[in-house]
Parts: C-alpha cells; structure tokens; sequence
C-alpha cells in the first residue's frame, strides 16, 4: 500500500511539473505596458554660459536618444528646443560591461546665459516603436560676457563686443552703494552689430556705471566702470604748452582734473610738484582714434603736503629715462596713488621711491596698464625701502609688465596686503634675479599672486621667486611659466610649466603683442594673463 500511494504521488507531481512547464510564459501582455526602461542616471556635467555638457546613462535596445528643453520649471507645457542624437553615434565617456553601466556626454550649445533651462531625455528604439519614460531636471547657466572691452572717458564710455553675436539692446545704469538706478537704453542698430561698438555719452566723470548687453530680455554680458576724473572739483582742459604747476596753484578748488586729449604730447620740462592747496588731483586722458595722450614728465613729480587721491588714468606716461625717481614723497601722507588704463615707460630706477621715515601710503594700485623699461638701472618698478613706511595695500591687475629691472617690488615696509592678479612679466633682455624683495621680518600680512604668466629668457639669468625664501607666505598656484622662462633654486611654488616656450606662445612678445598665436590650445587661457590680449 505504502508503494502504491508513492508511486501514486510521484505521477501526480509529475504531471503538475509538466503542466507549469507547458504554461511557461503564457501570459496576457498589455501592449500599452509594453516599453524601454529609462536612462537609470541624468545629469549636468558641466553648466558653461551659452552650454551645458549632459552626462547620461545608456538604455538597451534604445537606437537613439531624444532630449527637449523648455524655461517652465520642469513643466515642459512649452518646448522651446529638442535634440536628438543616435546611439551608434555615440562614444561613451565611461564604458562599462553594458550598456546600462556606461555613462555619456552630450553637449548642447548655443544657449543663453544667466537662464534657468529644464532639460529631459527619453529613449527610444526606432525598430519597435517603443520608448522610455523621461527623466527631467534643471540647470543654471552661468553670466555670459560677450563684451571685449569697456573703455570709459571722462563723459563717455567706449564699448566692444563680439560682432558676430545676436543683440537688440544695451542699458546703461548708474551705481550708487548696493543701489543701481537705470538711465537709458540704446537700441542696437546693423551697424552697430555688424562692428560691434558703439559709445554712450553725456555721462557724468568720477561716477561708476554697470552696463548690460541683451537680446530680447536675454542677458549676453555685464560690465562695472568708472568715468575718469572727479565727480566734484574744478575739471581744466589742458592744451600742450601750458604750465601745469600754475594751473593746479591758480586752482579754485582742491580735486581738480586735468583733462589731456589723445594724439597730442604734452612735455612736462620741470619737476611738477603738486601745491598744497590740491588735494586730490586726477590726469585723465580723453582717447582720440584709439591714441592717448603722452605725458613726456622728465623730472618726476613732488608732493607738498598730503594728499588724498593722486590718479593717472588713460595717459602715456614717459619718462625719456630722464628722472632716476619718478616720484620720491617727503614725509608726505596719500591716501590712494593710482595708474589705470596707463602705458608707462622709460624709467631708469623707479616708479615710486619711498626712503623717507613714517611716509604712509594707504593704496598703490596699478591696474589695466603696460609698463615698460622700468628699474633697468636698479631699484626696480616699485621700492618702498623704509621699514617705518605703512600701507594697507598694492594691488597689480590686468596689467603687462616688460623689461623689469632688479626686482617688481622692493617691499621692506609694514603691508596689510600684497596682490597680483592676471598679469604678464616678460623680460627679454633685462636681467632679474629675484622677482620680489620683502624682509622675512617685513612680509605682507597676506599675499597673493594668481593667474599671471611669466615669460621670457629674462636675459639668460635664472630668476629666483625673492631675495629670500619666501615660500611660506608667498606662493603661484594658478599661475603658469613658459618652458623658456629660467626658474632658480628659490621656485615659484605651484606654478605650472608650459610645453610652449614664449615665442611658441605669442604673436610677438619681443615687440610687446601676447595675443596668442593661432592654433595654440592653452589651458589659462581667458583666465590667465593680462585679459586686454585674450
């Protein structure tokens, strides 16, 4: 009996087993359930001002991929763009052992910037008919900057963009504090656009100002300037010729700006010393043609009493090597001493030779300038040499400096802070064996030097980052040196090497052009460097 209900039991399971093995499978499909699987990762690589780079995760059996776009907040009621792209086109950006695990980019250009895009992707396989769900996110795109250049006056301002952008109109406004006031608005017209420039005038000087460049409410560039001169005082045109100490001494009031007009020379043959009824003097040049004035001071100039704000703005200042001290202050007291948007050259010792006790300088900034054949003779661009001298701060930007004597800096003196930002040093034929000189007892409470390029042979002679070793206060990180400029034992920390050397670099940097010559893929660049050769 027990064998009978065995073999009874075993013939049942048996036929049960072949009845699920018969029905295997065999299910009612609905049709409408019947898709790909969706991308299993969506994200933003890299988010540019006019593009984003799209990394993605592929779908198998997809045969393309479809991405669309639209500015509603993840509504996409409205589609403002779609693009779509094979998959047999695709490379991927991380392989892995399916599909599924291999990742890819996808760059999408020609957006806006400062636009807050919602962006989704769904697969698809052409062959079947069948598609994925979407996966949708959003995404920042950064401020564009289409302007090249912003060259403010005195009551105008200059302004270039790239010509081959789409724009409809500029505004203009005026800053005071945290506040931006509106003024005006210029309709961009086909000539404007096809040279991209045109001018705003009837500005007020001394004032700052923002100006924006948009196309149909879409923002394309921004750019913050201040108007040369003063906003208050006595503003005197200057013609060549005139006495300029009898000028500031007959001065009505004590900011006066001295307006000098491009193209034309003016020669300074006496030391200029400023009287003490000036206060805050301002030389702005008016640009001509694209020429600005030259001020041929070959004796330098002198300070009686203190002064506030000391400031050249647009001018060519030329030495003729004539004055070893450009300018060497008494025991005087100035607030700001300015350079902005200056060509200066032809000096034999210094710009600025400070070896007076208890001289306080608050501010030396130079900034937007070319200087050139400087400190040849010794004491290099700036020496400040008296320990007892106070400053808040020098600040050298956007600048190019070329054919340095001695050192840059000679910084043996009580500084809050040092600053270097976006500059070029290249020196040729002059020799420089230490790039700055500050006491080890005297160094900057903090310093910094980013995003400038060294360069040049520098006469042959190896070029130590100081006199000392000032590796533990002062170093390069986002800085770069050309594979010929010749680095001593005492290194410029963290700068990077180029394989270029400055002639394979530049257009023609022994004659004062660093645009970069063409085809040349350089990682600095529109980041590094003085930004007037990007």
């Amino acid at each position: 009996m027990k064998t009978i209900h065995k073999i009874i039991c075993t013939l049942a399971l048996v036929g049960s087993m072949a009845a699920c093995n018969e029905d295997v499978n065999d299910w009612p499909v609905d049709d409408s359930y019947s898709h790909l699987y969706r991308t299993t990762h969506f994200e933003v690589e890299e988010a540019r001002a006019t593009s984003v780079v799209l990394r993605f995760n592929g779908v198998a059996e997809a045969t393309k991929y479809v991405f669309e776009f639209s500015l509603d907040s993840m509504s996409f009621n409205e589609i403002i763009r779609t693009e779509e792209v094979k998959a047999d086109t695709l490379t991927p950006y991380s392989a892995g052992k399916t599909v599924v695990n291999t990742e890819y980019l996808k760059l999408i250009e020609d957006l806006y910037g400062t636009t807050r895009y919602s962006a989704r992707v769904k697969a698809v396989n052409e062959n079947t008919g069948s598609e994925s769900g979407w996966y949708g996110l959003s995404f920042m795109t950064p401020a564009e900057q289409i302007f090249t250049s912003v060259t403010p006056g005195i009551k105008d301002v200059n302004l270039r963009w790239e010509a081959d952008k789409d724009v409809s109109n500029i505004r203009l406004g005026s800053i005071a504090g945290k506040d931006t006031t509106w003024i005006t608005t210029v309709n961009t017209t086909a000539a404007m656009e096809q040279a991209g420039e045109t001018s705003i005038e009837n500005l007020t000087p001394g004032t700052d100002y923002i100006v924006q460049i948009l196309n149909d409410g879409f923002l394309r560039g921004t750019w913050k300037f201040r108007t040369l001169g003063s906003a208050v005082g006595q503003t005197i045109e200057v013609n060549p010729g005139d006495d300029l100490l009898s000028l500031l001494t007959n001065a009505t009031d004590e900011t006066v700006t001295l307006i000098f007009t491009g193209g034309q020379e003016y020669d300074v043959n006496n030391q200029l010393r400023l009287p003490e009824n000036i206060v805050n003097i301002y030389f702005a040049g008016k640009v001509v043609n694209g020429q600005k004035p030259v001020l041929n001071m070959t004796k330098g100039l002198r300070l009686s009493g203190n002064k506030g704000d000391i400031c050249f703005q647009s001018v060519v200042m030329d030495d003729k090597s004539g004055e070893a001290y450009w300018f060497n202050p008494d025991k005087n007291n100035v607030e700001n001493f300015k350079f902005e948007g200056c060509e200066i050259r032809n000096i034999p010792r210094t710009l600025l030779y400070i070896n007076n006790d208890n001289v306080t300088f608050r501010n030396i900034i130079i900034d937007d300038c070319l200087v050139y054949n400087v400190g040849v003779s010794g004491y290099g661009m700036l020496n400040i040499g008296k320990n007892t001298t106070t400053m808040e701060m020098i600040s050298i930007t956007n600048s190019t400096l070329r054919e340095i004597g001695d050192q840059t800096m000679d910084l043996r003196c009580k500084i809050d802070l040092f600053k270097v930002d976006r500059c070029i040093f290249c020196n040729y034929t002059t020799k420089l064996q230490k790039w700055i000189r500050a006491d080890n007892n005297r160094a900057p409470k903090e310093a910094s030097v980013t995003n400038t390029i060294f360069c040049g042979p520098n006469g042959g002679q190896k070029m130590n980052h100081g006199y000392g070793d000032y590796s533990g206060w002062l170093e390069f990180s986002s800085c770069y040196m050309t594979s010929d400029f010749p680095e001593d034992n005492r290194k410029f920390t963290n700068a990077l090497r180029l394989d270029f050397s400055t002639e394979e670099l530049y257009v023609d940097p022994q004659n004062g052009d660093f645009h970069l010559k063409e085809g040349v893929v350089f990682r600095g660049k529109g980041v590094a460097g003085d930004p007037r050769w990007w």
